[in-house]
């Protein structure tokens, strides 16, 4: 029994350290990020959640601060008032239309200190993000295309969860408020991401 028990401290010790290493070669080494998850509308027009895509990287500036640089894409539908399609299609009955963001930014992410296993951070960044519209007006049975292509400016700001696997990778969960100022009406998602974290 004092054996196992032996064993038992052992084995907790290593896994201590060992957890304590992971987040110590994470917090001081780049690192590049890639996962996916959904994106969330916020507003009136979008009707339905969407894939959402980040991949990026990070670089230690000072202590717990990191400059990131990260690009994005995002998918949903959005349906339109009748007025907003009367310029191109006199009179439609409906519209739908899918609505893509392609982007990138540059900003900071703030980590919490490495004194416990799970890392929590902070994060938030300015880019330009290409926001493209291509539609289905419903009118008389036909269902004729409208497509539009922006780019224009945008930021995000959110945080999330990094919990480390080993020295080298770890697991994040990241939710994030994105907002491109498109055309009439900005453009706002909530991303829900799950991504690997591997570090240099």
């Amino acid at each position: 029994m004092r054996q196992v028990a032996i064993t038992l401290l052992a084995a907790a010790v290593l896994v201590s350290i060992s957890t304590q290493e992971s987040v110590h070669a994470q917090e001081i080494s780049p690192s590049f990020i890639v996962g996916g998850g959904l994106g969330i509308p916020i507003g009136t027009k979008v009707t339905n959640n969407g894939p959402a895509i980040r991949a990026g990287a990070s670089v230690p500036v000072y202590q717990n601060l990191h400059a990131v640089v990260e690009g994005h894409y995002s998918k949903n539908v959005a349906e339109f008032k009748r007025a907003e399609f009367e310029q191109f299609v006199p009179g439609p009955s409906s519209a739908s239309s899918d609505v893509t963001l392609l982007g990138a930014n540059i900003g900071i992410m703030l980590r919490s200190p490495t004194s416990s296993p799970v890392s929590v951070y902070g994060q938030g960044g300015i880019g330009v993000t290409r926001a493209e519209r291509s539609a289905s007006v419903f009118l008389l049975g036909e269902s004729p295309g409208v497509s539009d292509i922006e780019t224009v400016l945008s930021f995000t700001i959110g945080g999330g969860v990094q919990i480390p696997i080993n020295p080298s990778i770890g697991v994040a969960v990241d939710a994030r408020y994105s907002h491109a100022a498109t055309e009439v009406e900005a453009t706002k998602r909530m991303p829900i991401t799950v991504s690997l974290v591997f570090g240099l």
